[in-house]
């Protein structure tokens, strides 16, 4: 285990501090993880991530949501690209988010849903010596993700997690952000209230996701859902210069704000 543990991981349920151990499973077996010096419960590590969930996971809105979204994290890249057509290609859409983070050399930067760490990738092309931090809450997502890594030679520490009950402590990272998927959250100002809480003062968070001209078209292959609507009234009004802006030709939505 890396000594990052030790910095900046807590119990996502009680906010208790983590301690190194070995604990025995059901079928007898010995693993190593992590248990809270508070609750005492058990986080383990199967040498790629720690899971902070158990067999808890993504919340599907129906039948049709839950294949869809199934399917999509197996193809993630190849369907992230198609659909990014519509933008003008995956690069400008990344682009177009990626170079609103404020960035600097040696920064600890969090993204809260990783999918295959693609965004580590952008960001180990254009700022050096960072210490990169993800988490996702789907399985299939971070497998993908740590063989990238691997194969990208990065750096990271990634942990399956939900991002409204983040397990750092507070204020401790320089850059956060979430590229993706909010618009899924079941509560969405506790989502942002985790990232603000994470943050050390001064930090810049950035928010993008699909706005409800593509949710029309998801809509096509995941069933009725919600209208989509930006959640920046739910960026508490303490914070400061807060925005709301249209990317990807009117597909996307831009949150930004600065945490006091």
């Amino acid at each position: 285990m890396e000594p990052y543990v030790d910095r900046l991981l807590c119990c996502p349920l009680c906010m208790g501090g983590l301690v190194h151990g070995t604990t025995g499973r059901p079928a007898g077996t010995i693993t190593s993880g992590l248990q809270c010096a508070n609750c005492g419960k058990y986080f383990e590590d199967n040498g790629l991530w720690i899971d902070f969930l158990d067999d808890r996971g993504l919340v599907y809105r129906n039948s049709r949501d839950k294949f869809f979204r199934s399917v999509y994290s197996k193809i993630y890249t190849p369907a992230t690209n198609a659909m990014f057509l519509l933008c003008g290609g995956a690069k400008s859409a990344r682009n177009e988010v990626m170079e609103r983070l404020r960035v600097r050399d040696g920064d600890s930067v969090l993204e809260t849903g990783i999918g295959y760490g693609e965004n580590f990738l952008w960001l180990k092309k254009h700022i050096s010596g960072l210490r990169l931090y993800g988490l996702d809450i789907q399985q299939e997502m971070l497998a993908h993700c740590s063989a990238n890594l691997v194969r990208w030679n990065i750096n990271a520490s990634i942990v399956r997690a939900d991002a409204l009950s983040l397990p750092y402590k507070d204020g401790v990272f320089d850059v956060v952000f979430h590229l993706g998927a909010i618009n899924l959250f079941e509560d969405k100002r506790m989502a942002i209230s985790e990232m603000i809480r994470v943050s050390k003062p001064g930090t810049h968070i950035v928010i993008a996701d699909e706005t409800e001209k593509a949710g029309r078209l998801f809509r096509i292959f995941t069933g009725e859902a919600e209208k989509v609507i930006p959640p920046v009234d739910m960026v508490p009004q303490e914070m400061k210069n807060i925005s709301l802006s249209t990317i990807w030709k009117g597909y996307g939505y831009l949150i930004e704000f600065d945490v006091p």
